[in-house]
């Protein structure tokens, strides 16, 4: 059942319970899903919060409608495509993989010299609200992700009450009423340092994908930059060029 306490949105909550039905096997890719009427009776909710998750789940890919027949599970695909802003947990749950993270450390610092630069914020304090994790797929470490969020843009939002070791940030930000904008990455090519080859289980000198992106609310004002690393012979990254 979802839990109606949980600072998620009900439709978000449903959304995960469907991913994880289909990452253990109980709904396999090209077999048919529960009616939206069938998933109401089961997790007791609304019709219009089931078509909102499921109207998501087939945006991202993970499900497909057939006209007459009905809401199935996507094939899986090789790779996510992407053509815009989306979170970790949306890429690989796309692929019906088993999503985990590590949270190395979330609370507050002073942005360096760097950040402030990236901010806009040269001259003056700026104080970073701040989310380091190791992404898991599969039980194996794929990446690590550092996030640095304007904490003066935040006001209102509080984080603390979700478990990022599964929760998307992304998602708990919407859900605090913080609506992303545009974004702009980086990408370049490294080799992993020791910290990054010990939490990657890699070896230190390791090619790794070095990503850098910098995200701006609707509004246009910067409000996150996120260093990722991911393993070279794990990750593959693909863009849709439309």
């Amino acid at each position: 059942m979802l839990n109606r306490e949980y600072k998620l949105p009900l439709y978000i909550q449903l959304k995960e319970a469907i991913v994880e039905k289909i990452e253990q096997g109980h709904w396999l890719p090209g077999n048919a899903i529960p009616t939206e009427s069938e998933l109401q009776k089961l997790y007791d909710i609304s019709r219009i919060t089931v078509r909102q998750a499921l109207g998501e789940l087939v945006a991202d890919g993970v499900l497909t409608r057939i006209q007459g027949k009905g809401t199935f599970v996507s094939e899986t695909k090789l790779e996510p495509i992407r053509p815009g802003l989306s979170s970790f947990t949306k890429d690989m749950g796309n692929k019906h993989n088993e999503i985990r993270a590590e949270v190395l450390w979330f609370g507050q610092e002073a942005a360096g010299d760097r950040l402030k630069r990236v901010f806009g914020e040269t001259g003056r304090e700026l104080i970073l609200t701040v989310l380091e994790r190791v992404r898991y797929v599969n039980g194996v470490p794929i990446g690590m992700h550092k996030a640095y969020l304007n904490t003066k843009l935040m006001s209102g939002a509080e984080l603390s009450g979700y478990d990022f070791t599964k929760d998307s940030l992304y998602e708990a930000l919407l859900a605090e009423g913080i609506r992303l904008g545009e974004a702009d990455e980086t990408i370049e090519a490294g080799l992993a340092d020791e910290r990054q080859a010990s939490l990657l289980k890699i070896e230190p000198g390791t090619p790794v994908l070095l990503i850098t992106r910098v995200t701006k609310l609707e509004d246009g004002r910067l409000f996150e930059c996120t260093d990722m690393v991911y393993r070279g012979d794990k990750y593959k990254y693909a863009v849709k060029l439309t």
